[in-house]
């Protein structure tokens, strides 16, 4: 794959890193995720759950929908406790309030978190919208341990990684001037 990996810079970082900074939506990774599909199948040899049609994942703020999810443990885990989530759809989205009044949407035709690794990964068609911010690419991945993110293109299409960014206001122009001049 032709990685087009780019050094983010700081506004998309704070956009990325405020989208899934597990840290800073404490709240929600205290709460519990609850799942809701049209159909659910167990299989408790392979460690695995899998939900199907109209899948709705919540937890706090943080809302999930996918056409399907996949839930995979580790054989030394208890049942429930995932290491890889794998949420599939057309797409697939994400939405999260990472802060009062700022709500981060993402969608991906493939959503996946592996907790183990602390990596989050958009696939296919991935994008992350944040207060009119947006980063567009075939594949968005997030390392949340490291703060550090990258974008890149797929290597049989010529779309590239574009983003967005919104000028600052002026209040905010001003008050780091002014905090500057003390």
């Amino acid at each position: 794959m032709c990685k087009l990996s780019i050094s983010l810079s700081v506004a998309l970082s704070s956009l990325l890193i405020s989208a899934i900074a597990w840290a800073d939506v404490e709240y929600d990774s205290q709460q519990p995720i609850k799942v809701e599909a049209d159909h659910e199948e167990l299989d408790l040899r392979a460690n695995r759950l899998t939900f199907r049609d109209n899948v709705i994942i919540t937890q706090g703020s943080l809302r999930i929908t996918a056409d399907l999810l996949e839930v995979e443990g580790d054989n030394d885990a208890e049942l429930g406790q995932g290491e890889v989530f794998v949420a599939t759809g057309s797409p697939a989205t994400y939405q999260q309030t990472v802060d009062e009044g700022v709500t981060v949407n993402a969608h991906a035709n493939e959503i996946r978190f592996d907790s183990r690794r602390r990596v989050l990964t958009l696939t296919g068609s991935a994008e992350m919208r944040e207060s009119g911010n947006q980063v567009t690419a075939e594949r968005i991945t997030y390392y949340v341990d490291e703060l550090r993110a990258t974008a890149e293109r797929s290597e049989d299409s010529d779309e590239r990684v574009r983003s967005i960014f919104q000028p600052r206001s002026n209040n905010s122009s001003q008050n780091e001037q002014n905090n500057g001049d003390s």
